[in-house]
């Protein structure tokens, strides 16, 4: 049985080697990712498992999405689909690692950053991370030698998605971050209050994107994920990703939830 709390870092090649995995985040992942790809944005993101589906929550505020979550869609649905697990397992197995060998799960991550830097670098593409691909952890939390990731590399930009309305204000001590907070079906009133200052709010619509949503203007989310170059005071609009648990008798189903904006 492997032990991640006694994993010791040997070097990048080995040490994915020893944790059973071809990587711990990447370049280009999804769709949308690849969007950003294709118009000089290369994106490493980490792909973790959601809320608590490894016993540790990585997602504070999961009530309202929890049972929607994108965790859930795309690769992981056609694996569920086909009665595989690989996939989730394998974000399983990194997101216990975080919780439990953060100094070799910093140590993996950090030589991955430097390594799809300088290959970004060098096809001339401008670099950036998406640490919570699937995940809402704060990136302070993300630490190696008293150094969390924004200071360990102040020079490249770094953005969220958050449901943690507290999120927002990293970007004022972090001149290298940016969040995109997020509606959850029920808290509009701090949706609100962050455009307001100048944020952005992600809403999630059931099958069409509208121009404006209760009087501002809707981005279309889905064309590419550098949310960093966006306008401020905008709705990020994302069609819902159907998640396997919404697959019934073989057939998409959209939620009856407030989460997913139905126009």
């Amino acid at each position: 049985m492997l032990l991640l709390g006694q994993l010791k870092y040997k070097g990048l090649t080995k040490s994915r080697k020893m944790l059973g995995v071809s990587y711990l985040g990447c370049v280009g992942h999804s769709s949308k990712f690849m969007h950003s790809f294709n118009r000089g944005f290369a994106t490493y993101s980490i792909y973790l498992a959601s809320s608590n589906l490894s016993g540790y929550n990585v997602c504070p505020n999961d009530k309202y999405c929890k049972n929607h979550c994108l965790n859930g869609s795309g690769r992981a649905r056609i694996e569920a689909g086909a009665g595989k697990t690989k996939l989730i397992n394998t974000r399983i197995k990194k997101t216990q690692l975080f919780f439990l060998n953060r100094d070799y799960f910093m140590q993996l991550m950090i030589a991955e950053i430097k390594l799809h830097k300088l290959q970004a670098e060098l096809d001339g593409m401008e670099f950036s991370v998406r640490i919570n691909a699937t995940s809402d952890i704060s990136p302070e939390d993300f630490i190696y030698n008293g150094k969390n990731i924004l200071e360990i590399f102040p020079d490249i930009p770094f953005y969220d998605y958050s449901k943690v309305y507290t999120r927002l204000k990293l970007t004022q001590k972090y001149s290298n971050y940016d969040v995109t907070y997020s509606y959850n079906g029920y808290n509009w009133v701090l949706c609100e209050q962050a455009l307001k200052n100048g944020f952005r709010v992600a809403v999630v619509f059931a099958n069409k994107l509208p121009e404006y949503y209760k009087g501002y203007k809707v981005i279309n989310g889905d064309d590419y994920d550098a949310r960093y170059i966006d306008d401020k005071n905008c709705i990020v609009g994302l069609k819902f990703k159907v998640p396997h648990q919404s697959v019934i008798n073989n057939k998409y189903t959209i939620p009856d939830t407030p989460f997913v904006v139905k126009l």
